[in-house]
């Protein structure tokens, strides 16, 4: 299985115009013959309760690398700590 470390931006859109929230995250994404697997932390732990509430709303996110790229990821297994896994939608 091969993975990669990364930092990322989790956002949050309202709709296309409009990305009501942005958090600095830290991943690790591995990918194997099954699919591919990303856990991941906030950068800034104490934002843990405005993703939370995110997430209740709406877990699906844009995932935003940095060279630009973007995936459309859901956020799960939100811990207090700041912790979280990311699966496809």
């Amino acid at each position: 299985m091969d993975s990669v470390a990364t930092a990322a931006r989790l956002e949050w859109w309202a709709n296309s115009q409009t990305c009501l929230a942005a958090f600095e995250v830290s991943l690790t994404i591995a990918v194997g013959a099954h699919g591919w697997r990303a856990a991941g932390q906030l950068t800034r732990t104490e934002e843990a309760p405005e993703l939370a509430a995110l997430c209740e709303l709406d877990e699906a996110f844009d995932l935003r690398f940095p060279d630009g790229s973007t995936a459309v990821v859901l956020v799960t297994a939100l811990a207090p700590t700041g912790s979280f896994t990311l699966t496809e939608p």
